[in-house]
């Protein structure tokens, strides 16, 4: 899946811990019910395939679009997909309409969502389908998505479902810079996975913060009601998850099986735009929606506090190395000296030792990296976990660098999609 948190790894504390025991929960209790389920007679499933309408919205994707639209093909037929180049100046356009699918050209460009509105209504697709299949252009669709989310659809709660995103992890053994941005995020995506995403998505709990738009299938009577278009937005993707729980409108499913290929940023700078546009856009989101009495409040007002907190505390954390150490630097700089008796005197870390950092900010941190890195068979994450630090650091820079525009600010939803990748771009589906 895409995420939101721009927190250091992730803060073990109330929300992680918590949702862990959700997600473990929910674990156990499907468990138990399938296994019920294998003695009663199997039910043919109501919907079909055929139900579904696919809508990609590309800006500038010459090198992916095709990609995009040959994984759809494994699960929809041609005339289910629906392309729309918006304002792209490339040749997008043309390589989508070789897959002889719907294809049109908005000239200019509207923004994502207005785009996938267009769609929409050009083609009548509320009325012709039950379900809207929105995926990114960098998107390769896993053959089995499709198959996997239509029985969550069963339960008549369930309004919205989507999937995991995972990537092509590009084959290599000597480290390089641009996949250590690449490792970065496949660790923070399984982090919200296991800690996070799982437990927020069972229909007991139902307070997931974001509805991903890159792999995302809505029931046609409920995309109506959501505005994926409202003004000034820089991303629909946390509006139409807080209209939802705002409004009643039903409970988002999750199949970690469902999968969707995707690619991640391998520069700072893509990274930088990317993090901050979802940062801007959150913030965004709570301005327009305000805050109601919910559990789902409640929840994303513990995780945000904790968020906050911890990125507070990782930006001044080189102040309090320095504090740490300068005893054993005073003779060298006796400035040092000086900052230590202040820091004692009004510090709000000065009974912290430094110990304390190594173990629960560096060995626990790397710890999971590396059991992240066995599981999915990613070795190199045992390098580039050694250095993550400045990428925590970076993150958290970009979360408060994000405050003022996200509360204060409006956008027109057009961005410039990072670099793409061919080393993340071949996958087997």
């Amino acid at each position: 899946m895409k995420p939101f948190t721009p927190l250091f790894g992730l803060p073990l504390g109330i929300s992680s811990t918590f949702w862990y025991l959700m997600g473990l929960m929910r674990f156990i209790s499907e468990r138990i019910s399938q296994l019920k389920d294998k003695k009663k007679q199997v039910k043919k499933n109501k919907y079909k395939k055929s139900d579904i309408a696919a809508v990609v919205a590309a800006y500038n994707e010459e090198l992916v679009i095709r990609k995009c639209v040959q994984s759809l093909r494994l699960s929809l037929s041609a005339r289910q997909i629906y392309v729309v180049s918006d304002g792209s100046t490339d040749k997008t356009y043309r390589r989508a309409r070789m897959e002889g699918v719907h294809v049109s050209k908005l000239l200019p460009g509207l923004g994502k969502a207005k785009a996938l509105v267009y769609t929409i209504s050009r083609y009548k697709l509320f009325e012709n389908y039950k379900f809207i299949f929105i995926v990114d252009a960098d998107t390769q669709i896993d053959r089995n998505f499709v198959r996997l989310a239509l029985p969550l659809f069963e339960d008549k709660q369930i309004s919205v479902v989507f999937g995991s995103a995972l990537i092509n992890w590009p084959k290599h053994i000597l480290p390089k810079l641009k996949f250590y941005y690449v490792a970065y995020r496949e660790r923070l995506n399984r982090m919200l996975q296991y800690f996070f995403i799982y437990g927020q998505t069972w229909k007991k709990t139902n307070v997931n913060y974001v509805i991903p738009g890159f792999a995302t299938i809505y029931r046609c009577r409920i995309l109506k009601k959501l505005p994926i278009d409202t003004p000034g937005l820089l991303i629909e993707d946390f509006n139409t998850a807080f209209q939802l729980h705002k409004k009643h409108l039903g409970k988002i499913g999750y199949n970690p099986q469902c999968i969707g290929w995707d690619q991640h940023p391998e520069t700072l700078s893509d990274y930088w735009r990317q993090v901050k546009r979802w940062n801007i856009g959150f913030f965004q989101t709570i301005r327009l929606n305000g805050v109601w009495p919910s559990f789902f409040w409640l929840s994303l007002f513990i995780f945000t506090l904790e968020v906050f907190l911890n990125s507070i505390f990782i930006l001044t954390l080189p102040l309090l190395i320095i504090f740490l150490i300068s005893p054993y630097l005073a003779n060298v700089v006796p400035q040092l000296a000086a900052f230590s008796q202040f820091y004692q005197s009004f510090g709000p870390y000065k009974n912290v030792a430094l110990s304390n950092l190594i173990v629960y900010f560096f060995i626990i941190d790397y710890g999971l990296t590396i059991v992240i890195g066995l599981i999915y068979k990613k070795p190199q994450f045992i390098i580039y976990g050694l250095f993550f630090f400045f990428m925590h650091y970076m993150t958290s820079l970009i979360l408060m660098s994000s405050l003022i525009p996200g509360f204060f600010s409006s956008s027109s939803g057009r961005w410039i999609s990072p670099t793409r990748s061919k080393d993340q771009m071949s996958v087997k589906m």
